[in-house]
């Protein structure tokens, strides 16, 4: 496996105990989303198909960022691939942008 150069390193990451924690949060969220999904449709209870759709959202985030550790890119912005600073990784450890791409992607 090469190292690309062409980018500054990505942040040091405990993976074992990220991936854990990520496979927890997986979990978790599937598990909301059975719980609500005999009344999340928009005509039954907008409230509870309009959070499910959000968990959803945050569902596809963390199985991404698991294929990212799979695959050595996590920490690593999936726009400019650039490393994502360390305690953005810790509040948020599924995301896929640096803070400038973020603002980027939150402005469209």
């Amino acid at each position: 496996m090469s190292v690309d150069t062409a980018f500054p390193s990505a942040p040091t990451v405990d993976y074992s105990r990220t991936r854990q924690f990520l496979q927890k949060e997986l979990e978790e969220r599937e598990a909301a989303i059975r719980e609500s999904r005999p009344t999340s449709a928009p005509n039954v209870d907008p409230v509870s198909w309009a959070t499910s759709q959000a968990t959803q959202r945050v569902i596809d985030q963390i199985t991404a960022a698991l294929e990212r550790i799979d695959a050595g890119t996590y920490g690593r912005c999936i726009r400019c691939r650039g490393p994502i600073v360390a305690a953005r990784l810790e509040i948020m450890p599924y995301a896929e942008n640096c803070i400038d791409c973020q603002r980027s992607v939150d402005k469209r």
